[in-house]
């Protein structure tokens, strides 16, 4: 936890390494990354204190409010699949991915060697490219311009679309609409059904975390653990208490197997 306001700020170390400060989640900020070598698990991974200490000492070279160890909320950490070109700094390291389509067995297989989930879409659409001699009834690009599901917003407008949900739902505080919209944008609708108030949320779990955006995640984007729920799909991990974030757990379960039942 670390300040308030809309405004993102890329700073550079002392190694010349640039570190993002992005404001999250409405009172927090997102710092990062570093940049090393992982040669163990991928199921081990986790961001250690050395890399901890790190981002907050290139925090605090450029801001006058100094953010500590206990400022930490939390912390998470991925291994990104890198093409090894013979770099030996991982930073020197191509981010591009590489394509290696294997036509030798009974069907063809396309490899896909680095690349990063903010270029997925693109990432795809060449992927497809690289394989249509395969598939010579394959049709025109057409995901560029192509809304992700629930940002079909009039005009790509969000803040007009923002108002329509206040407008629709006048019951729901402020912060909860925004949470919706943000996360669900047109489907708001399809989760929150008919509700007229909070009551038809369901169970309120604390935070923002209400029922029946639980039942919308497990029955629309394959929520299958509580863990999915707070912390991949959303981020509810950040503003529940460790006792609410066990007594959804319980709930999910205990619901989990009724529906099995």
């Amino acid at each position: 936890k670390f300040w308030q306001g809309a405004n993102a700020y890329l700073v550079q170390n002392h190694d010349k390494r640039v570190i993002f400060i992005n404001p999250y989640e409405g009172d927090k900020a997102l710092i990062g990354t570093t940049d090393i070598a992982y040669e163990g698990r991928a199921e081990d991974v986790q961001a250690d204190e050395a890399e901890i200490a790190y981002l907050i000492s290139a925090v605090n070279r450029y801001f006058k409010e100094k953010l500590h160890r206990n400022d930490v909320l939390h912390s998470f950490s991925g291994v990104r699949p890198l093409f090894d070109d013979g770099k030996g700094n991982p930073s020197a390291v191509t981010r591009d991915y590489v394509f290696d389509l294997d036509e030798t067995g009974h069907a063809p297989i396309l490899n896909v060697f680095g690349g990063k989930i903010t270029t997925f879409r693109e990432l795809a659409e060449r992927g497809l490219h690289r394989m249509s001699h395969l598939f010579p009834e394959m049709g025109p690009d057409w995901t560029e311009k192509a809304p992700l599901p629930g940002g079909d917003m009039p005009n790509a407008d969000y803040e007009s679309f923002a108002n329509s949900l206040r407008e629709a739902y006048p019951w729901m505080p402020r912060r909860l609409v925004h949470h919706y919209g943000r996360l669900y944008g047109t489907r708001t609708g399809n989760m929150v059904k008919g509700a007229s108030d909070l009551q038809g949320l369901g169970r309120h779990f604390g935070g923002l975390l209400y029922e029946a955006e639980a039942r919308y995640l497990v029955a629309r984007e394959w929520a299958q653990t509580a863990e999915d729920i707070l912390r991949r799909r959303t981020k509810h991990y950040l503003h529940l208490t460790k006792a609410e974030q066990s007594a959804f757990a319980e709930w999910f379960q205990a619901e989990q197997i009724a529906a099995a039942a």
